[in-house]
């Protein structure tokens, strides 16, 4: 299996799944084995991966092209694809009120997705089947989003080199300096 720009990832089961760029690629978290490649018809840039109610993946596509270049355009669409466990795929929102949705993370007290923009200012709650929400703006270019055992939201942000805290509407800078604010993951075990 040949991976093309591999980004964000998310754990179902035994299966690692990654985004990339038009597919969402399946390995055995043991073994390393590739056990799944579903093809995703109409994606452009699959950016990130939450896993959701009913065992469902969600998949975000910042709708972003990078020329030979380096250089960024957003052509669009911005959508969020549900992918079943058997597979099938299904276009779960969509839409310039996305804003280039690139970092995702399930929320479970709230029981709703925290959504970053990569190229809007905001981090969005969103239910799917209904319209984004936004809960804080800041400078954007976001793009690791996480939500830690205590409710809090880390976000990550191109536009500063932070991570930051989402707190009261706002984006707080927690961690200055960072070369590559991409995406993050959370121990929830180990506090880190």
């Amino acid at each position: 299996l040949t991976l093309n720009a591999p980004k964000g990832m998310a754990l179902r089961g035994d299966t690692l799944w990654v985004a990339d760029i038009d597919a969402l690629r399946g390995f055995n978290r043991r073994t390393g084995s590739a056990v799944a490649s579903i093809s995703i018809d109409g994606a452009h840039f699959l950016n990130d991966v939450a896993l959701g109610p009913g065992d469902t993946l969600y998949v975000t596509d910042t709708g972003i092209q990078i020329d030979s270049a380096g250089q960024v355009s957003h052509p669009g669409p911005d959508r969020i694809y549900a992918v079943a466990p058997d597979h099938s795929v299904r276009i779960a929102a969509e839409g310039a009120s996305l804003g280039g949705p690139n970092g995702i993370s399930w929320d479970a007290a709230q029981h709703r997705f925290i959504v970053v923009q990569y190229t809007g200012p905001n981090v969005l709650s969103w239910i799917p089947g209904e319209a984004p929400a936004v809960l804080a703006t800041g400078l954007g270019g976001f793009d690791g989003v996480q939500v830690d055992r205590n409710g809090r939201i880390l976000v990550s942000s191109w536009a500063d080199s932070t991570v930051n805290l989402v707190d009261s509407n706002r984006v707080v800078p927690l961690i200055h300096g960072v070369a590559s604010p991409a995406d993050m993951g959370l121990d929830q075990d180990d506090h880190r």
